[in-house]
């Protein structure tokens, strides 16, 4: 498994947090948002409150120039219900473009897929899963899946959320989260690291390595290696039991006795393997060393 740079999108402060806290702009594989209905609509209220003034003030087929003004300025000066209306109305805007920006940050959507299951422990401050330990999480994936099939599984997490987008062009996460091409995805990687798991002692010291290695030296190409034998009283950081939170946390959704019926009728077809025979070993191992 080749060294790659680390995923996610890094801050200043080295973190990549599940919310994609960090402005990079628009990206090429996105449509460019356009946010101008929000503003119409405030416009399309004030035409139509011209128009019912206008109507009223008619006699005849004919108007003075002059009413026209007068009932234009009425309606841009307006006090009253109309005035109250263009404050609530600023102030959905400011929401709606506090979000419209927060959307823009949030880009690293494969990063949110294979997060989404850790959302419990990275809310948990007592958990010893923080939001820090996320780069060098999509990292260990990164190595585990290869370039080729990393790449993929981003690509098609772009283009799910772009074909979810609503007429606002804003994501509804919990039906981007919830659709069965996002579920998929996540249910793929858990297969892979599940298999990759199979000798498990070595593995996880090498995840070990990985989630307390110093992302810098790592994306120069600088493999992460498990400690040796002689290495296993070695103390980390990101230690044996933030471990094991770690992964019961992300394989919750994968334990056996959550499929039945047709997923887990989908799920042999699709892995030629029962649940059973590919969850089920690592599954067995995830306890803490005493």
């Amino acid at each position: 498994m080749a060294a790659c740079p680390g995923s996610g999108d890094v801050g200043e402060d080295g973190y990549v947090t599940i919310d994609g806290e960090i402005d990079i702009g628009q990206s090429a594989d996105r449509p460019r948002e356009k946010y101008g209905h929000r503003c119409r609509e405030a416009t399309v209220l004030a035409v139509r409150a011209f128009l019912d003034l206008f109507d009223a003030a008619v006699t005849g087929d004919t108007i003075a120039v002059e009413t026209v003004r007068r009932i234009a300025n009425a309606v841009m000066t307006a006090e009253g219900a109309l005035s109250h209306y263009y404050d609530l109305h600023a102030d959905g805007c400011a929401a709606f473009f506090e979000m419209a920006k927060a959307e823009r940050k949030r880009i690293d959507y494969f990063g949110r897929v294979i997060a989404e299951p850790l959302v419990g422990l990275l809310n948990n401050p007592t958990s010893g899963v923080q939001r820090k330990n996320l780069p060098h999480f999509f990292l260990a994936v990164r190595m585990t899946l290869g370039d080729e099939l990393y790449t993929e599984y981003r690509d098609r997490c772009i283009r799910l959320a772009n074909d979810l987008r609503g007429g606002s062009n804003l994501l509804l996460w919990p039906d981007f989260f919830a659709d069965r091409r996002s579920l998929d995805i996540l249910e793929q990687v858990q297969v892979a690291m599940a298999q990759s798991f199979r000798q498990f002692a070595p593995r996880k010291a090498w995840f070990l390595a990985v989630m307390n290695a110093d992302l810098a030296s790592v994306s120069q190409g600088n493999v992460p290696e498990a400690p040796q034998e002689s290495d296993k009283g070695i103390e980390y950081a990101f230690g044996e039991e933030d471990f094991v939170r770690l992964f019961l946390a992300f394989f919750a959704r994968a334990r056996p006795e959550r499929y039945s019926g047709d997923r887990r009728s989908a799920f042999v077809t699709k892995f030629a393997a029962d649940p059973e025979a590919i969850f089920g070993p690592l599954l067995a191992e995830l306890k803490p060393e005493k």
